[in-house]
């Protein structure tokens, strides 16, 4: 990890000016290869929200950002806890479907990616039951 300047725009920002299908395919699936290198390093982001992955303005290339609750682990728990956190902020903040499943196209890419998006799934079992408990 190094610290830049990033010259562009957040992912929030750029999904809500409604780009085009084949746009967002591309973007998203970057994002997913950019989250997959991240986990694949054991890094886990802690605060993975469409605020905090910045995109290049020319090229659109992703940039996660805002490491402050980030930790190393090489547990897939962990990472698939990040991925929940991912799924949860773009659900409550943008109205287009299927954004999450862009995302894990890109993400089952890395190493250990198709292990964590299983993981992903019993994560999501688990939420789902606390949201309804309360």
């Amino acid at each position: 990890m190094y610290m830049s300047l990033v010259e562009g725009g957040t992912l929030k920002a750029w999904i809500c000016g409604m780009p085009a299908a084949a746009d967002l395919t591309a973007v998203l699936g970057a994002v997913g290869r950019a989250l997959g290198a991240l986990h694949d390093a054991d890094v886990v982001h802690g605060d993975l929200t469409s605020s905090n992955v910045m995109l290049l303005a020319d090229t659109r290339e992703p940039s996660l950002i805002d490491f402050g609750l980030s930790y190393v682990s090489a547990l897939l728990e962990d990472k698939a806890v990040d991925l929940y956190v991912m799924e949860r902020a773009l659900e409550s903040t943008h109205t287009q479907p299927g954004l999450m499943d862009l995302v894990l196209t890109g993400y089952r890419c890395s190493k250990r990616g198709a292990a964590t998006v299983a993981r992903l799934a019993d994560v999501r079992l688990r939420g789902r039951k606390r949201v309804m408990v309360g």
